[in-house]
């Protein structure tokens, strides 16, 4: 079972925990010099705690007073101290930017893979593993990996310390240090469900909000902007819920922590007060006299300390626990590689012959897209249905962005057939992406290195003139933000110039009319005409304008595509 709630979850959340430790690996040097830094500065503090006791014996002792020396040495020890701190804390910064510049890498290399094809990961998703969740698994890392290294090490150094003062004051630390990974324990369990819900709630409120702005238009003309806006309340307050009860949880297992520890140091500074008080006396153990007492007492919180930060960790490692989950489902969900192929002759236009397509999303029950079909060269095909039933999961298909669970995609031409080929097709959906970039610059898109008499070609293909013409600064006119507007049907129009600009003889039209008046619709539909002239045409759309111009009408329905209407010529 791949869902982490049920019984197999356990080899799942094994598996994540795994490679949230191999996520360590490019910071894994830096982490490893901050944890040295650390044991030096649990060293330097040792060091200084003696000095400052010894200032303190020293002014008892006004005969041999070396309080001046004490004091010199506490300082110093104190100013090294702050620098090993401090030089620690850079290195696990550093080695946290490390793990967090790789992790995005390979995000970036799943979410936009160099082979083109379209990862299934949603936006909001996406936008949040790569802003959230790779910093709480480098976050993580950061405090985890140099506490592993130091925090043996730093109790060690802090025991072998007390016990040479006096040994029976580390004998009750290590009696009280039995009860800790218990603690610890139990804060894990309690960190571990809390962090999984909050994981899921997250998720869901980014899902709503990146929803609402997306469809703030359509919400505000259907009037209901305001039953979005409950949603979105309900969304953030459940949000606010399950954090606070991870808070909670972290609140309860510290506070049980704390009185551990609390009553460890209790213990020894009654049994050092009553000591030099003369009122108690261990057999066989050394005196006790102000300097070791006074050592003692500091050096216990600095034994506990680590044990602190990996009580913390624990619940950093359960948040970085559901974030390894997601990324790893996200890099593992690269698409494979496609070897490199020629583009087709531009010359003449390309047919597409589907031959038993079946397309099924990763975890579906059912196919999303069941086809046999022919497209010739030249000829307008209309695909119509309702939403959801695969119309655009068809088109990328196609273009070769998605590849098929079952049967050949394969575009034809007079000479030669072959796979689909990435960037070999002009596709044109309803949402146009502008640049913050001249309309020159935004139609240029299509094809980098086109001259200026390439680019009026595509001005004029695709009715632009006119608007051109109307602009400040014609085609230096600058788009997007803080530039000029221009309206939906107008971007329609520069992507066709966009895409007539770059050549391709087989042109993949995802709902390029959606959203326009009858009168943009139409200027839209007269620019494809001529834009494509003489290339072949697939049409996603819900359009009856566009379904009427068109040679042959396909339906599709619950993914399988059948034949309405065929027109031999337009």
């Amino acid at each position: 079972m791949n869902d982490r709630g049920e019984p197999g979850a356990a080899g799942q959340r094994q598996d994540d925990d795994t490679w949230l430790t191999a996520c360590a690996a490019p910071g894994r040097r830096w982490f490893v010099l901050s944890g040295t830094f650390r044991t030096l500065e649990t060293l330097f503090t040792i060091t200084r705690w003696g000095a400052l006791a010894w200032t303190a014996q020293a002014v008892m002792d006004r005969p041999t007073a070396h309080e001046t020396r004490g004091l010199v040495a506490f300082a110093v020890t104190s100013a090294l101290v702050v620098g090993a701190g401090w030089t620690a804390g850079t290195l696990a910064e550093r080695g946290a930017r490390a793990v967090a510049t790789g992790l995005r890498q390979r995000l970036t290399g799943a979410l936009l893979p160099a082979t083109g094809r379209i990862s299934e990961t949603g936006p909001a998703e996406a936008a949040w593993a790569m802003v959230d969740l790779a910093d709480d698994v480098a976050d993580y890392h950061a405090q985890a990996a140099p506490l592993s290294r130091s925090a043996p090490l730093s109790m060690a150094a802090v025991l072998v310390a007390t016990a040479a003062a006096h040994w029976p004051a580390a004998i009750v630390l290590l009696l009280t240090t039995a009860l800790l990974p218990l603690n610890m324990r139990l804060a894990g369990l309690f960190a571990q469900q809390g962090a999984d819900r909050q994981s899921a709630a997250t998720r869901n409120l980014n899902a709503v909000v990146l929803d609402s702005f997306r469809g703030m238009r359509t919400l505000r003309e259907l009037g209901a902007a305001g039953r979005r806006g409950r949603t979105l309340t309900t969304a953030a307050e459940r949000l606010t819920k399950t954090t606070m009860s991870v808070l909670r949880r972290a609140f309860l297992s510290g506070m049980i922590m704390d009185v551990v520890i609390t009553f460890s140091i209790a213990v020894n500074a009654t049994y050092i007060g009553l000591s030099l008080l003369g009122y108690v006396h261990v057999p066989h153990a050394p005196r006790l006299d102000l300097f070791t007492g006074l050592l003692v007492l500091l050096a216990c919180p600095m034994y506990f300390a680590p044990m602190r930060a990996r009580a913390a960790a624990f619940h950093q490692r359960e948040r970085a626990g559901v974030a390894a989950g997601v990324l790893r489902d996200i890099v593992e969900d690269t698409p494979a590689p496609v070897p490199p192929a020629a583009r087709p002759q531009l010359t003449e236009p390309v047919g597409v012959s589907l031959d038993a397509v079946r397309f099924r999303h990763r975890g579906a029950d059912h196919d999303t897209v069941d086809a046999d079909a022919e497209f010739p060269p030249g000829s307008w095909t209309a695909i119509t249905g309702a939403s959801g039933s695969g119309k655009s999961t068809l088109l990328s298909l196609i273009a070769g962005l998605r590849r098929p669970s079952a049967g050949a995609v394969q575009w034809r031409t007079s000479s030669a057939g072959q796979a689909p080929v990435l960037g070999g097709s002009a596709w044109v959906g309803q949402q146009t992406v502008l640049l913050d970039a001249t309309v020159r610059d935004n139609i240029r898109l299509g094809r980098p290195d086109a001259t200026e008499r390439q680019i009026r070609r595509a001005v004029d293909a695709a009715g632009l003139s006119t608007v051109i013409d109307g602009l400040p600064a014609g085609l230096n006119t600058r788009l997007g933000e803080g530039g000029w507007g221009v309206s939906t049907g107008e971007a329609r129009r520069i992507a066709i110039a966009r895409a007539f600009l770059s050549g391709a003889r087989l042109w993949l039209l995802d709902e390029p009319t959606a959203h326009l008046d009858a009168d943009s619709e139409r200027a839209v539909v007269e620019a494809l005409r001529r834009a494509t002239d003489g290339c072949t045409v697939v049409i996603a759309t819900h359009s009856f304008t566009l379904a009427s111009a068109s040679d042959t009408v396909l339906a599709i329905d619950g993914g399988r595509l059948r034949g309405l209407r065929a027109v031999t010529a337009r």
